[in-house]
């Protein structure tokens, strides 16, 4: 059978990590017979080929080609190409590795479209990994019409072998810096019909400490920028004058030559190679960058061109150091459930990160400027970059969830609203950013549902400076009495979804965890109810649970010495939310078979045999019938309580004539018994001293009731409370409400 791919592996030096990438070529769902996997060991001294060729000795379509060094992956990717024999190839790394539908996802696509190049989802594993190319699919793409494909130029992709040798896109042998831009950028450059798999990872890009990316050891100044102007000799010779070619020497300009003064690195550089990389990178930005290219260059990035083409290279440094310390906070502010989406309130500022401070902006007439230092901005070409009246109201903040276990990223929905608020210091203001992030639990993995285990975070980018950081540690009260679970799905497949935090305080969203959520759902300020029917105990127990769908459950009953109850149970939305409150609410319902003998107490618990999880209501039987309520104390005290409910229940129910009668009663009563109590002291003494007669017995003593003045005490009323102030008559009729 024709072979559809070929895998082109390069390998030097990983025998520690190269078997995780063998197994999962041997786990592709794609027939053994449809593709071949080429192994090229690049004269490695650690055992690597030898390692190879054990554990591929017989294994069918896996071969492995020994060659002498050379240095960097170039000409051993090469040398694949030569000795491939599928229709498409695709380059692996040897410490990555591919998801198990990988390569049957990148042909089928390829076969679909009649793609030259098929671009799979990639993941970072403990690296950053492109995002904004994944977030929608892509048939036919090219580089002029989408820019965004600037933003993936590793070679972790395949390619149709014909296109290949047709166009003459080869790698450079010997150690030559930003090859993969050399080569993709021609590849680019050179069709139309590029495509994407966007919904599913295909590659995981891995960094391994202590061995195996040599593309991060470090940059010889003159060598890197070097490869840097060989690129700028492939746009001059495929790209016509014009906006496109300063397009591209702008991505060039920005995210490589001016990315060598940013970050911790540069920082960390002595002076002596900062003022020679000042020399060379100035040198080619005056000799090969024409202005309109700069001009494109994001707020930032100009700032620091013109930091970079200014005279002293110390000035670098403090733009540097700003750059560094900007930084953002994004606190949630409340939680709330719109169909199966979860609405997720959000509040961000930004701030710097040495101090916590919030960043502020200056404003001088009708310009504003980065708070750069006094210094910088008394440089007038430092200030002239430094203006960003247009960048402050382009402000960018995007939401994104990676699932636990695929570091890959899902853009999620964020509406963002700006605001400018003064600060302390006069002509001084800050960014406030108030949002709401939409997370549909049914479809926001590229029209999937979410399913696993999930993170979020936010990205804020201004004037091209853009920080990541993750949601949940910082959050308010109302954001914690918000939250709620839901059942989301369909009623034939309902699936369970609670917002929580974990351990390190994170937000996460959960389809796959227990059914402890529901214990704190009990308290919705709503009251169980049981009643008896001809099949048995029908229990209704709201729940503040969101039910975007019914979703289903086993109700579980033990108690000592008794056989467990269970019943199927369905959870369906309340036609009514409880008062006073914005939670959504449910009712948990199910009829259970009915207990046998007459005494004794059932915990009430949702989820299957031994594993079921309490949820803090118990089921026991009363003289006034069964009765649900939380474990208070012994079953005699639970009953009396419940006769003391259902008496009130039923004086709410008498005509006001009677309720009035009735608290009339009561009052006189309690102010009879109070009377016939001992007088006081100073009553007595005077009694005593003008010679009346101090009754001696309780059958003697009569103290005539002092007028009420004040308000009675609830369940104390007395008469209609005509004549009483407003409040009184208030708390008088409160007490004819709660007597009985």
């Amino acid at each position: 059978m024709e072979i559809a791919v070929s895998v082109v592996v390069p390998a030097y030096n990983t025998s520690r990590g190269i078997l995780r990438g063998l197994d999962s070529l041997r786990r592709q769902t794609m027939p053994r017979e449809r593709f071949e996997v080429i192994y090229v060991d690049d004269g490695s001294t650690d055992g690597t080929g030898e390692l190879l060729d054990s554990e591929l000795a017989g294994e069918p379509n896996f071969s492995v080609v020994h060659i002498e060094n050379s240095g960097w992956p170039g000409r051993p990717r090469n040398i694949g190409v030569e000795r491939a024999r599928g229709q498409y190839v695709f380059f692996m790394d040897d410490d990555d590795r591919l998801g198990p539908e990988a390569l049957e996802r990148l042909y089928a696509k390829a076969v679909q479209d009649e793609a030259d190049i098929v671009i799979g989802r990639m993941a970072g594993v403990g690296r950053n990994a492109p995002r904004e190319v994944f977030q929608r699919p892509m048939s036919n793409g090219s580089l002029r019409t989408r820019p965004v494909l600037l933003s993936t130029l590793t070679v972790q992709k395949l390619f149709r072998r014909a296109f290949l040798l047709e166009n003459g896109i080869s790698f450079p042998d010997g150690k030559v810096r930003l090859e993969d831009h050399m080569f993709m950028l021609r590849a680019y450059l050179a069709t139309d019909r590029v495509s994407v798999v966007h919904d599913y990872t295909c590659y995981y890009w891995v960094r391994n400490k202590g061995f195996g990316n040599i593309s991060y050891s470090r940059k010889e100044p003159a060598e890197f920028l070097g490869s840097i102007e060989q690129i700028f000799d492939i746009i001059d010779e495929h790209v016509e004058p014009g906006a496109f070619r300063d397009r591209l020497i702008a991505h060039w300009l920005r995210s490589k030559l001016l990315g060598l003064f940013q970050g911790g690195k540069f920082l960390r550089q002595d002076h002596e190679r900062t003022a020679m990389m000042h020399e060379l990178a100035g040198d080619l930005v005056r000799r090969r960058v024409p202005e309109q290219a700069v001009a494109r260059l994001n707020a930032f990035s100009r700032l620091r061109a013109a930091a970079l083409t200014a005279d002293d290279p110390r000035l670098l440094r403090p733009v540097a150091e700003f750059e560094e310390d900007i930084a953002h906070r994004t606190r949630i502010t409340g939680f709330s459930w719109e169909g199966a989406a979860l609405v997720v309130d959000t509040e961000t500022t930004l701030e710097h990160a040495s101090t916590g401070a919030p960043l502020e902006f200056r404003r001088e007439g009708d310009s504003v400027y980065w708070d750069l230092p006094d210094e910088l901005l008394a440089v007038p070409a430092i200030k002239e970059a430094a203006e960003i009246s247009g960048e402050v109201d382009k402000v960018v903040c995007r939401a994104f969830a990676s699932r636990s276990g695929d570091p890959a990223v899902v853009r999620l929905p964020l509406d963002v609203e700006a605001h400018q608020e003064p600060a302390e210091t006069p002509g001084r203001f800050r960014l406030r950013l108030s949002g709401r992030m939409r997370v549909d639990a049914d479809g926001g993995d590229h029209g999937h549902p979410l399913t696993g285990t999930w993170w979020f975070s936010t990205r804020v980018v201004i004037g091209g400076i853009g920080h990541n950081t993750m949601l949940g540690p910082d959050r308010t009260r109302e954001a914690e009495r918000t939250r709620t679970p839901a059942f989301v799905g369909t009623a034939d497949a309902p699936r369970f979804a609670n917002p929580y935090w974990n351990a390190d305080g994170l937000l996460t969203l959960s389809t796959v965890g227990s059914w402890r959520p529901l214990r704190r759902a009990v308290r919705t300020g709503l009251a169980p109810t049981v009643s008896r029917t001809a099949a048995g105990l029908r229990v209704e127990i709201p729940l503040a649970v969101h039910a975007a769908a019914p979703g289903t459950l086993m109700l579980v009953c033990t108690g000592e010495g008794r056989e467990p109850l269970s019943a199927s149970a369905r959870v369906y939305a309340a036609p009514r939310r409880p008062d006073g409150t914005a939670l959504p609410t449910a009712v948990l319902s199910a009829t259970l078979p009915m207990p046998s003998g007459h005494g004794g107490v059932l915990h009430i618990g949702v989820g299957e045999g031994d594993a079921h999880t309490r949820l803090g209501l118990d089921l026991y039987r009363t003289p006034l019938g069964w009765r649900i309520g939380r474990p208070e104390g012994p079953l005699a005290r639970r009953c009396a309580r419940a006769c003391v409910r259902k008496a009130r229940r039923t004086a709410r129910r008498m005509p006001r004539p009677v309720r009035r009668a009735y608290v009339g009663v009561k009052q006189a009563l309690r102010t009879a018994g109070r009377g016939r109590s001992a007088p006081e002291p100073a009553a007595a003494t005077a009694a005593a001293s003008s010679g009346a007669p101090v009754p001696s017995t309780a059958a003697e003593r009569t103290v005539e009731a002092p007028p009420v003045r004040t308000a009675p005490r609830v369940g104390a009323g007395v008469g209609s409370g005509a004549g009483t102030p407003a409040r009184e008559k208030r708390a008088l009729a409160d007490g004819s409400r709660r007597s009985g």
